[in-house]
């Protein structure tokens, strides 16, 4: 296998993230592209019915007009996602009923379990030259995973659940910390976020052709007259919900794209400030044996930026993170020589065998 230093392999995440964002930023273009098809068709159609003949000069205006308006729209929606996407602290919180234990420590109540969790969220932030984070203890979580989310103008916030601080060793649960201080690092959560608000910048084109193609069914008690007017409606905004559906499948593939890249840059990172690899390596492992049952889709968008995936993917393009089989042989490829295997623990010895 060959060796590769964590520095390279975040440089070179980095060029495969610049090139996504790239193709996502054209991508967008090509949505507005199509309003524009969509608006210089229309003028076509109608001025063939007039008996006017039309000439492909004639069509430039129209098409500048229907993609100035779609991109126009789709970025006010996404500038206003933006402002409602930063979810705060307190939010976060009580929708995973943790526990801060910045605040705890200030006044003095962490027990030794709580203090060496604490200690290392203290020595990572040192090592990534990163603001000491909130750090949120899922009590109620039995599964081994953390998660890091951004508040603006607040510090950011690191969870990890009760299963991790409890069946990881002091190095496999500093990994794991680490792994999160990676994606505070390099600024994921702020391309998440805007990622989501492009998704949704695009959605309302979708949502709204549904809304009015709909109408008629809410508004009328006859289905035969009901029918009829949402076949008109449906030609007239059949062409917003092709646009708004081809939006939002091109921004949910491009974020799910960009999203694997970072987890590997995060693992990449966790390296560079443990500076011991098969730490993450055994974090990944244990997770992987105790994961629990897989939710089909997130119940809070902080939940996409978990360590590992609690989220059943109908398909790996639309997955935001790589298996558990590529991070660790990418892992291990960072390090040299083999890893040593360490024994799992009893309970998760048996919960792996049951599974």
């Amino acid at each position: 296998m060959n060796k590769v230093s964590f520095f390279s392999r975040q440089e070179r995440l980095r060029r495969v993230t610049r090139r996504l964002l790239l193709l996502t930023a054209i991508g967008s273009l090509g949505v507005g592209s199509l309003g524009g098809l969509a608006t210089a068709l229309a003028h076509f159609k109608l001025s063939y019915d007039a008996g006017a003949e039309v000439s492909w000069g004639e069509l430039v205006s129209p098409f500048a007009l229907g993609a100035s308006v779609t991109l126009a729209l789709s970025t006010l929606v996404v500038f206003y996602r933006l402002l409602r996407l930063y979810y705060s602290r307190a939010s976060v919180r009580r929708f995973f009923h943790a526990r801060d234990l910045v605040d705890e420590a200030a006044d003095g109540e962490l027990d030794p379990a709580d203090r060496q969790l604490f200690n290392l969220v203290e020595e990572m932030a040192i090592a990534s030259t990163t603001p000491m984070p909130h750090v949120f203890l899922l009590e109620d979580d039995a599964s081994i995973n953390s998660f890091a989310v951004v508040q603006r103008n607040e510090r950011a916030t690191i969870g990890i659940t009760a299963g991790a601080r409890e069946n990881l060793s002091r190095d496999e649960l500093q990994a794991m910390l680490a792994h999160e201080f990676g994606h505070i690092a390099n600024g994921d959560a702020a391309i998440n976020i805007r990622l989501l608000a492009l998704i949704q910048g695009f959605r309302w084109i979708y949502d709204t052709s549904v809304t009015v193609i709909g109408w008629p069914y809410r508004t009328f008690e006859s289905f035969k007259f009901a029918f009829f007017i949402s076949f008109y409606l449906t030609m007239m905004f059949g062409t917003f919900f092709v646009l708004g559906l081809f939006g939002v499948g091109i921004a949910r593939l491009m974020q799910a794209a960009i999203a694997r890249q970072r987890e590997y840059l995060a693992d990449a990172s966790a390296v560079q400030f443990t500076r011991y690899t098969f730490g993450l390596m055994g974090a990944l492992d244990k997770a992987d044996h105790y994961r629990q049952e897989r939710r089909r889709r997130p119940t809070h968008p902080a939940a996409v930026r978990m360590c590992v995936s609690p989220y059943r993917a109908r398909s790996w393009l639309v997955r935001t993170h790589p298996t558990i089989e590529q991070r660790y042989a990418a892992a291990e490829a960072m390090t040299p020589g083999m890893a040593v295997e360490q024994p799992l623990p009893d309970d998760l010895l048996a919960a792996s065998e049951s599974a």
